[in-house]
């Protein structure tokens, strides 16, 4: 048995089973919220998918410098000498530079900074002799720890 409703100057009948009008509201709601969770994932996808950009500064020794590493040797590193620069310590006043895989500490103001895009062919080379010094000297240590 139908029964008729008047609402707002219109007819509806109404059907014994009759669904709550909220679920209208709902769907709609769903399907926004899946609309939204698509374009959310499909734009992060494309933001990785660049090419992220490398900004790399190198620091060049101001004078001739006796330093620390982070292993424990001591080196001295000449004026003009050239390392990346990892971090800047305390308010900017220090530095780490990279030295291979070892690092050292040297106060700021004996450093000038650079970018990588005005780094010259003669400035790496001095970088790449240090490591390989470095790295033949950490062999010699590693062999001479060996035979005893």
């Amino acid at each position: 048995m139908r029964k008729e409703k008047k609402i707002f100057g219109a007819i509806f009948r109404t059907s014994p089973v009759d669904f709550p009008r909220e679920w209208p509201r709902i769907l709609t709601a769903v399907n926004r919220l899946l609309i939204f969770l698509l374009l959310l994932v499909s734009t992060s996808a494309f933001a990785s998918a660049q090419e992220k950009k490398r900004f790399v500064l190198y620091g060049i020794l101001l004078e001739n410098i006796p330093v620390q590493l982070a292993d424990g040797s001591k080196w001295e590193m000449d004026k003009g000498d050239t390392f990346p620069v990892v971090m800047y310590k305390e308010q900017r006043t220090k530095m780490i530079l990279q030295l291979a895989g070892t690092s050292f500490l040297i106060a700021a103001d004996k450093v000038k900074v650079i970018e990588e895009k005005e780094l010259t062919e003669a400035l790496l080379a001095t970088y790449r002799n240090n490591v390989a010094n470095y790295l033949e000297s950490r062999a010699k240590k590693m062999r001479a720890e060996m035979a005893k």
